[in-house]
């Protein structure tokens, strides 16, 4: 039996995805504007001193607070922050120039 895919809320801005776009890009900067994705979320993580579960759910918000920030739709609120450099598929990240430059308002 074939599932049925579920509807799902476009991404919208959120406080809580704010404050992890402002993290993501304080670590990029702390990397010099770009490093593996991976990189990027163990420090925020080892910084937190979050592991198990709690990393696990902590890594998602991560990896979507990036993503809404990455690619953010007209009607998300989300600026546009980063970047993917080596195309779709890469798992590096980067600050767009803009955000290099200057502090994001949200």
């Amino acid at each position: 039996m074939a599932s049925v895919p579920r509807n799902r809320r476009p991404a919208r801005l959120t406080p809580v995805k704010a404050k992890l776009a402002a993290e993501i890009r304080q670590q990029l900067l702390d990397q010099g504007g770009a490093a593996h994705r991976e990189v990027v979320i163990g420090r925020i993580l080892q910084r937190k001193g979050l592991n198990g579960l709690a990393a696990d759910r902590a890594r998602r918000a991560l990896l979507s607070a990036f993503e809404l920030h990455a690619h953010p739709t007209p009607d998300s609120g989300a600026p546009h922050l980063f970047d993917l450099p080596f195309g779709p598929d890469s798992h590096r990240w980067a600050l767009d120039e803009q955000a290099r430059r200057s502090p994001p308002t949200f």
